[in-house]
């Protein structure tokens, strides 16, 4: 038999030292960081931390009843006390990595009060620091060119789209090369969808018909996590093209 998920929670779910009641997980604590981002679906976070979506929505309802989190339209979200746990370890983390960074700042700089080493023709040798730091700054820079890449290809996409569509329409197709920039994804939900346009789900579900009848967007039927609404192959090939 395998474990039961609700056995690891009940010995990892609190610190009883003192008037402290919280979390001692580090996969809880990994779900609240995720979830102190926006609201995500237990397949989503489990897709992410490299777990079964069950097993992750175990957690996740044991944490609800202990008010760190709250369910609704298929999303799950942190309370204030659970933002208040997440953002203590993200302060945290944060603090243990910048001491890394200061013991690295601390080494270089002692190293740089000694002389250079130089090779046989007298010409100083390169500091593998120097390639330490090169190495970091060109994976934030990969990162900022892959955003870059896509927004660039969202803003070529919506001027051709501009000629097609109505406004409403515009709005909503918009919204979703939007979630493509920031994401990667040309796809998403469509209670994700009304939450993050902040709009109501009948007139979204109105207008994402015409943009299916026009060939901008599919919908599918998930059974399990509801109406996925993604762009079509048409609409992708024109990002790809940009």
């Amino acid at each position: 038999m395998g474990v039961d998920p609700w056995d690891l929670v009940e010995k990892l779910e609190e610190d009883k030292r003192g008037d402290r009641v919280g979390p001692r997980s580090r996969l809880v604590d990994a779900i609240f960081v995720l979830l102190l981002s926006r609201p995500m679906r237990a397949s989503e976070i489990a897709g992410v931390l490299g777990y079964e979506a069950k097993y992750i929505s175990s957690y996740l309802s044991y944490w609800k009843s202990r008010g760190f989190v709250e369910y609704e339209a298929g999303l799950w979200y942190l309370t204030p006390r659970g933002e208040d746990y997440a953002r203590e370890i993200v302060s945290r983390e944060t603090d243990e990595a910048f001491d890394r960074f200061v013991a690295l700042a601390k080494k270089i700089a002692s190293e740089s009060l000694k002389p250079a080493r130089k090779d046989k023709r007298g010409v100083s040798a390169p500091r593998s620091e120097t390639g330490f730091l090169s190495f970091i700054a060109g994976q934030k820079n990969l990162i900022n060119n892959k955003i870059q890449d896509r927004s660039s290809k969202a803003a070529c996409v919506t001027s051709i789209l501009k000629n097609m569509l109505g406004e409403e329409e515009m709005e909503v197709a918009g919204a979703l090369l939007r979630h493509y920039t920031r994401w990667g994804t040309t796809y998403t939900y469509v209670d994700q969808l009304a939450e993050e346009m902040k709009a109501d789900i009948s007139w979204i579900m109105r207008v994402l018909r015409v943009l299916q009848s026009k060939g901008i967007i599919y919908i599918y039927t998930d059974p399990r996590l509801g109406l996925r609404i993604g762009l079509t192959r048409k609409v992708k090939e024109l990002l790809d093209s940009c």
